[in-house]
């Protein structure tokens, strides 16, 4: 017994060093944005370009996404339920999905709600929910948000 786990403890790091764990083939080598630097405005229209290539009229029928935002019906009930916590009289619907003025409006209801500050914070909570930032598939989101904002200046 004590041959056989000897000769793994020789066998496996000698294996691992042929067959090294590939990297990640979505990371990205981009400039350095500085945080300071990034707008609201930029990070929205990033955050355009990322979900809808700018089109007021993208629909994503798989998720039931809309608009220039591609939002979907559940975050167009959670911003209503936010407004009404916060005794607003304000309301939206489904179709205000295809406004992108009223989509950037309930993107700052949502982001102002949840105490999102930074634009990697807005960026993947906005495409993860609350917790998106626990969530290592918003990081990859927050690549491709990165990029867009790094075309922009």
């Amino acid at each position: 017994m004590k041959k056989k786990i000897i000769l793994l403890a020789f066998c496996v790091p000698m294996v691992a060093a042929k067959c090294p764990i590939p990297k990640p083939n979505y990371m990205v080598n981009l400039p350095s944005i500085r945080v300071k630097t990034i707008t609201e405005d930029k990070l929205i229209q990033a955050l355009i370009n990322v979900e809808s290539a700018n089109n007021d009229n993208a629909y994503r029928s798989c998720e039931g996404a809309a608009g220039a935002l591609q939002i979907r019906r559940t975050m167009v009930r959670d911003v209503n339920r936010i407004l009404r916590r916060q005794k607003s009289n304000q309301q939206y619907t489904y179709e205000d999905r295809w406004n992108r003025q009223k989509s950037i409006e309930m993107f700052n209801i949502y982001c102002n709600y949840y105490n999102l500050v930074t634009p990697e914070e807005k960026a993947r909570c906005w495409n993860g929910g609350p917790r998106g930032l626990q969530k290592l598939s918003t990081k990859k989101y927050w690549e491709k948000v990165k990029k867009q904002l790094a075309t922009q200046n």
